[in-house]
């Protein structure tokens, strides 16, 4: 079994796309239960399940399992262990209550509506959306 936690993304940090979430967007999925996919590299099979999600200081905070009887989950789990997936992405496209960010390209999500899959990746699009901690074992 592993068991990892990190955010998925960080509040009022502009991703790659120049994408910036607002703090507390994800409240209202979070009340509803949402489970997005678990996936890599925003591809494939789905890896493992999220088991938690919650909003604190930096941002959406995720805390997830992944599925170790499954090629995509031991490949996923050895990754982690080894460094090569350091982060977590939101899946495209960002839905919610979202407005131009003036004199930028960028964006700006007061509100997430929606969040198809949540994968684990090599270099998150948002800097600070990092796996923290990780623990395997065998129970």
């Amino acid at each position: 079994m592993m068991m990892f936690a990190g955010h998925a993304t960080a509040y009022g940090v502009a991703a790659h796309d120049e994408d910036v979430i607002g703090h507390g967007a994800f409240a209202d999925l979070i009340r509803q239960g949402f489970r997005p996919k678990m996936l890599m590299m925003h591809e494939g099979s789905e890896i493992g399940g999220w088991l938690e999600f919650r909003e604190d200081d930096i941002g959406l905070l995720a805390i997830g399992r992944l599925d170790l009887k499954s090629a995509g989950g031991r490949q996923a789990s050895a990754k982690i262990e080894t460094g090569e997936f350091t982060g977590l992405s939101l899946g495209a496209p960002l839905i919610g209550e979202i407005r131009q960010i003036a004199g930028t390209n960028g964006r700006f999500c007061r509100r997430v509506l929606a969040v198809p899959e949540i994968s684990l990746v090599t270099e998150p699009a948002n800097p600070m959306a990092r796996i923290l901690s990780f623990t395997a074992g065998t129970a």
